[in-house]
């Protein structure tokens, strides 16, 4: 989340939160994957590990600690969420395991061994206990934290459709029915989850064009990143390199070409490692910030989604 500081000055400030090389542990060590909230920045590493900081006040970063999950050498931390209270954390390693974390005693509250590596995960906003995840598979599944077993793999609900593996997913803070997937296949699909055998919309990755079916010549390119915007009238995803799309979610309902007329693209050079959507001014309007990796060109972008309903700007003068 970008900090009063930069909000009220408008320029992009870069600090160094915890340098690398002196963690006892993690010296060496590379990020994998990164989740942070108001108060936690939690950094996954490909080490099988996370390192955890307290950025609540902006001048005054702690470092809290640095954690091993596994051994294995396949215990890449893939992706970590963060729970709305910063007491738990959801972490998805590629060893096939999902692990709750207690955040107070930096302890494994529960597990779950899976038949698939998980790539991304999403809590319900009005439910903390259930959660999308998003995979090596071509199906999306709805899971519940209550009835997680350690060796029963028992998801709530399954959405078949997509045709490669998935990247992406996020739940819809607006209508807790409607959830989004981003896959390999190039395609973006909007669920509602009560008719998880059908996706409600589908377009392709590149173009924005709603598509029902989708051909084996794709062009879309797959989708690594795709989010709701922190409001939800708004979807964003990203492809692994070089594009990002938006689009209302209200902007759907229409026809193909009236869609693809209403996609706004973000066009770049290099890999998108990340997106997110932050309120600003006063809860009038968000802000999208895209993370980009490019040797010569990498850097992060801010773009303003202003809302129908922020009040124009006046000068005061007497």
């Amino acid at each position: 989340m970008p900090d009063d500081e930069i909000l009220s000055s408008q320029e992009m400030k870069l600090d160094c939160l915890i340098d690398s090389r002196k963690l006892p542990l993690n010296a060496n060590s590379r990020i994998a994957s990164c989740a942070c909230s108001n108060r936690l920045l939690v950094n996954g590493t490909f080490e099988g590990g996370y390192i955890l900081s307290d950025i609540s006040d902006p001048k005054d970063t702690r470092f809290l600690g640095e954690y091993t999950l596994t051994g294995s050498a396949d215990g890449i931390t893939n992706h970590i969420c963060i729970s709305k209270d910063d007491t738990e954390l959801l972490i998805a390693s590629n060893d096939k395991y999902l692990r709750i974390i207690d955040n107070e005693t930096g302890t494994k509250k529960s597990s779950c061994r899976l038949p698939l590596a998980i790539n991304c995960s999403a809590s319900n906003p009005r439910n903390q206990a259930e959660f999308i995840m998003t995979g090596d598979d071509s199906r999306a599944f709805i899971m519940d934290k209550r009835t997680l077993r350690h060796d029963s793999f028992e998801p709530c609900i399954s959405f078949t459709g997509h045709k490669d593996y998935g990247f992406g997913c996020d739940w819809s803070p607006l209508d807790e029915n409607l959830l989004l997937t981003g896959n390999q296949d190039g395609t973006v699909r909007l669920w509602d989850r009560r008719y998880p055998q059908e996706n409600l919309y589908c377009w392709s990755s590149s173009l924005g064009s709603q598509a029902s079916v989708v051909s084996d010549d794709f062009s879309g390119g797959p989708v690594r990143n795709c989010k709701f915007s922190y409001y939800g009238s708004h979807v964003i995803w990203a492809e692994s390199l070089d594009h990002v799309g938006v689009v209302q979610v209200s902007d759907l309902k229409k026809e193909n070409e009236e869609v693809h007329s209403r996609v706004q693209s973000i066009d770049f050079i290099g890999k998108c490692i990340g997106l997110n959507v932050c309120p600003v001014d006063s809860g009038k309007g968000e802000e999208l910030i895209i993370g980009i990796n490019d040797c010569p060109l990498g850097g992060v972008l801010r773009y303003s989604l202003e809302a129908t309903d922020k009040p124009l700007d006046f000068d005061l003068m007497f």
